[in-house]
């Protein structure tokens, strides 16, 4: 019983952990200056991380919530003259934590070396940079980490929400 406790306690604090994002931007810039953007590769949406996430679908997904958090900051999308240029990256990392357990309901026994659980787990990073288009200078960057499922739920909500969230702070000061 413990055991499925403790198993059901982790899978609602990985599940339910929420995104550590940390920003960081050069100061000196005004970005109320900055109106469109396009893609860092030659204005060509690319998704860059682990295999798997190349999915098409997923692609579409992660452009789309780009665009829109940047759309509804009134930033639009130029292929021809941007202000800003944008690139992102994913990683997906496998992490696991060791858990012990006693035998709490037999108390006249005693167990030199408890039973160990290894809890395998993702720990999952994006990384969004943009960049000034005329002097090609990175101007901000987002770091969103979040421990996560080792089989999360890849849908278009989940994801418009982690980059809504990494985009939270862009652009700052406005």
């Amino acid at each position: 019983m413990r055991k499925i406790f403790i198993l059901l306690l982790f899978s609602i604090f990985v599940t339910a952990c929420s995104v550590s994002v940390n920003t960081s931007y050069d100061k000196k810039v005004d970005f109320r200056s900055y109106k469109s953007f396009c893609w860092m590769q030659g204005c060509e949406f690319r998704v860059t991380g682990p295999s798997g996430i190349d999915d098409s679908l997923f692609s579409v997904y992660v452009k789309n919530a780009i665009v829109l958090d940047l759309n509804e900051k009134g930033i639009t999308q130029d292929k021809d003259a941007p202000d800003l240029l944008i690139d992102f990256h994913m990683t997906f990392e496998n992490q696991s934590m060791v858990v012990y357990h006693d035998d709490e309901d037999n108390q006249n026994y005693y167990e030199p070396f408890p039973e160990m659980e290894t809890i395998v787990f993702l720990k999952g990073t994006m990384v969004i940079d943009i960049v000034d288009a005329r002097s090609e200078r990175m101007v901000w960057r987002s770091q969103a980490v979040r421990y996560m499922d080792i089989h999360p739920e890849i849908s278009e909500k989940n994801i418009s929400n982690g980059f809504s969230r990494a985009l939270r702070d862009f652009p700052p000061g406005l």
